[in-house]
């Protein structure tokens, strides 16, 4: 359990994406299309420092549905089969006209409901790049996250059926 609350700090913080203001101009169908699917993580640094290892990285799972995010951790039960538990979800707001691209991540539940992140994402082809923080910071402008930024670099790979 304290390696799934370590995930819900840092995994947790990974991707939770945001609730689309109302009045705001949703993001052209492409886009938001782009992403939908499974994808697992191949990178997930926070402040330039590694978060998960390979083996906790194939355990994490997010989903694009629609304009909702969902993380998802599987992890082993008492009996020895798997427990899927679900760390966060959110709603994608996703601005494809500025360069680079951002996103915006407000979480829907779980502990740090209510809280934003805000960063830049490009997909391309079966691998989506993000960096993000928190809303207080600025957003950053590149795909970096040195020390002291409070920022998450992350890269994922689509799961292709």
């Amino acid at each position: 359990m304290r390696r799934v609350a370590g995930l819900l700090g840092v995994a947790g913080m990974t991707l939770t994406l945001a609730v689309t203001a109302p009045g705001a101009n949703p993001a052209p169908a492409d886009d938001l299309a782009a992403v939908q699917g499974n994808w697992k993580p191949l990178q997930c640094e926070f402040e330039g420092v590694p978060q998960m290892p390979a083996e906790v990285m194939k355990q994490v799972t997010t989903v694009f549905d629609k304009a909702e995010y969902h993380l998802y951790f599987v992890d082993k039960g008492k009996d020895g089969q798997p427990k899927v538990l679900r760390l966060a979800m959110a709603t994608v707001a996703l601005d494809p006209s500025t360069s680079p691209k951002t996103i915006t991540f407000t979480f829907a539940d779980g502990p740090m409901k209510g809280e934003r992140r805000h960063g830049v994402y490009e997909v391309a082809g079966n691998q989506l790049k993000l960096c993000y923080g928190p809303a207080d910071k600025p957003r950053p402008t590149e795909f970096k996250a040195p020390a002291k930024s409070g920022y998450f670099l992350e890269t994922w790979a689509r799961q292709v059926k």
